[in-house]
Parts: C-alpha cells; structure tokens; sequence
C-alpha cells in the first residue's frame, strides 16, 4: 500500500499586506507632523542688563486711571473730564511724550462694555500696551 506523502507548504512572507501596512504608517505620521510647527514669533519683552558706570534712566513711570461712566464722561486720574475722541487724542499725546505709562480702567457696574472697549481702543490707538482692568464695587445707599 502506497502512502500519499504530505507536502509541506513553505512559508512565505506577503509583501503586499506589508506595504499596505508600510504605507498606511506613513501617511500617518506624515499627516501629523505639520502639527509640529515651532512657534515663529513670540510676543515677550525680554530684561535689559544693565551697563555698569551707565546712565540711569531718566522715565519715570506714568499710573493713568480712566473711570468710564459712559462714552461722553470718562473722569481721567479723579480730575480731567473727557468724552472718547478727546480721549484719543489725550491719549496720543501722552504716547508721544515717550514715557511707558499703565493705563488702569474701572467701570461702574452698570457701564456698557462697549463704552470701556471704545477706552481700551483708545488706548490701543495711542500704542499705550500695558493696560489694566480693575472693577468697581456697587456702593450701598446710606439709610
């Protein structure tokens, strides 16, 4: 009686699934790496070093406080009245004298934000940059 003999497949690696793999992997990671981008400008204002046996500075730091009631009474520093355009144009002088002023802005409670925006802008058109918002309580009726 004659046996059949088995034969042995031999192994064989599938290049075609290996790569579809290879080629699926590299659009993957070519696809997230653009998400990788190094930042190209950053906005920070780095320390000076001082010069020794240099000039000292001669500015001396300028505290601007603008208390918005509406657009046509903003109080300036608790004494200067102005409406928004000749705010503006206060404000660009100030720009001009050279001194780094910080501009504080308080509003009442029931001012419009668009009226302590319209300051900001204000601010922002004279290139004054280091702004600050500080609220106001709403004060309580004496009896």
């Amino acid at each position: 009686m004659k046996l059949n003999r088995r034969h042995a497949k031999r192994g064989r690696v599938e290049i075609i699934p290996m790569i579809d793999t290879i080629l699926i992997l590299l659009i993957f990671y070519m696809s997230f790496s653009s998400f990788t981008q190094t930042e190209k400008r950053i906005d920070a204002k780095l320390p000076r070093v001082s010069v020794p046996g240099g000039k000292p500075p001669t500015e001396i730091p300028l505290d601007i406080t603008l208390h918005v009631r509406d657009k046509d009474n903003i109080l300036v520093n608790g004494s200067a009245m102005f409406d928004m355009f000749s705010l503006r144009d206060a404000m660009m002088q100030l720009a001009t004298i050279g001194q780094q002023a910080t501009v504080i802005i308080e509003a009442d409670p029931e001012t419009s934000y668009r009226d302590v925006i319209s300051a900001l802008d204000a601010c922002a058109q004279a290139r004054l940059t280091k702004v600050a918002f500080r609220p106001i309580e709403k004060k309580t009726a004496a009896p």
